[in-house]
């Protein structure tokens, strides 16, 4: 820390030096002030006595006035040395230069000093302990010995990355072996509660298809049952002749149909009219729309065609405004004609009206809104 001292004692002269001329320095700028302030204070006097001159004052009394300023002036000439010599006539704003230098700057420049110096005094030290060290290096044998160890242990660290890469490349393959085995389980696993799970509907189909057997059977006979009931209502409902058939039966296996009359005796189906079979006909479809509880709708083709009059009333009147919520009619003006067109829009059972006619010349039927009447 000595060399250091002596290092760092010219940076500690200029700051005694800027020191003693910062002192010197405020002290030459009170002189100054004072000479200043004492100048302005004589001519300020010089015309307060001449204001004073002017009054009607006794002379004593301006006396005492002049010796009081005198006094005064006397006070603040005292610190006022008159053969002091300025040498460095400083202001302000030099002041605070020297005074900002001296406080702040040349502390800063020291520390930085000081600790360049360290950090010269520790590089010098490293390189002293450098220069010790290869004074004092090994023989030129260690050095084989180190070059040999280092290829010694080259040759292992090839050696074990080779073994690495065919670990790493056996590793894989277990690896994909794995994954195949885990995959083969997996379908296994599958197939196996595939066959459980097929082996347990076949079983079980056995039951449910005796059961749906049972279910179609007794299901069958209770909608045959029904659609009896129902085919017999309708026809009943259309036929004029409410003595001839009484009842509609339906054979459960061959779903033929037959007829009884009051009696309970068989009806020759001979014995209808072209017109009533018809009316049975429609009747059975009618029985089937209303049994199967849908909301069909229903196209009838020439629907009068070979029925009689009090037949056509019927089916006018009472099957085609009640047949479904939607039904279709294609007839000609010969099967439903003025009477029964006016019949049906009194019902208002016509929601719309087409008419049909074939042009021969374009091959094409157009569609016209409105019937024949």
């Amino acid at each position: 820390m000595s060399d250091l001292a002596a290092e760092f004692l010219p940076l500690a002269l200029i700051s005694r030096l800027l020191s003693q001329a910062q002192t010197q320095g405020q002290k030459e700028y009170r002189q100054q002030q004072a000479k200043i302030a004492l100048d302005v204070l004589r001519k300020r006097d010089q015309r307060f006595l001449n204001c004073i001159a002017e009054l009607t004052l006794l002379p004593e009394h301006i006396d005492k006035i002049k010796s009081f300023i005198d006094k005064e002036n006397q006070e603040l000439e005292q610190d006022i040395d008159p053969n002091e010599q300025f040498w460095l006539a400083v202001d302000t704003e030099t002041l605070n230069y020297l005074d900002n230098l001296i406080n702040h700057y040349l502390p800063n420049q020291q520390n930085q000093a000081l600790e360049q110096l360290l950090s010269l005094k520790t590089q010098e030290e490293e390189i002293t302990a450098i220069e010790r060290q290869l004074a004092a290096a090994a023989a030129p044998e260690a050095y084989e010995k180190l070059a040999a160890a280092v290829r010694h242990a080259q040759t292992e660290l090839a050696q074990a990355k080779a073994g690495y890469e065919t670990l790493k490349q056996q590793c894989d393959k277990l690896a994909t072996v794995i994954e195949k085995t885990k995959k083969e389980l997996s379908q296994y696993s599958e197939q196996n509660i595939d066959r459980k799970n097929d082996e347990h509907i076949i079983k079980a189909s056995a039951k449910v298809q005796d059961t749906l057997k049972l279910f179609r059977e007794r299901l069958t006979l209770r909608k045959l049952n029904q659609l009896e009931s129902v085919v017999t209502e309708c026809f009943l409902y259309l036929l004029h002749k409410s003595d001839l058939v009484h009842r509609v039966a339906i054979d459960t296996n061959t779903f033929s149909f037959s007829l009884y009359d009051l009696a309970g005796k068989p009806v020759p189906k001979h014995r209808l009219s072209a017109g009533e079979k018809q009316l049975l006909a429609i009747a059975f479809l009618w029985g089937l729309a209303r049994v199967s509880g849908r909301n069909l709708p229903v196209a009838i083709d020439t629907p009068l065609g070979r029925l009689d009059s009090s037949h056509r009333t019927n089916l006018v009147e009472r099957y085609f405004p009640s047949a479904s919520h939607q039904v279709i009619l294609l007839s000609t003006d010969t099967e439903i004609g003025e009477v029964e067109v006016k019949k049906l829009r009194e019902n208002k059972a016509i929601a719309r009206e087409y008419l049909l006619k074939y042009d021969s010349s374009e091959r094409q039927t157009i569609i016209e809104p409105g019937y024949f009447w």
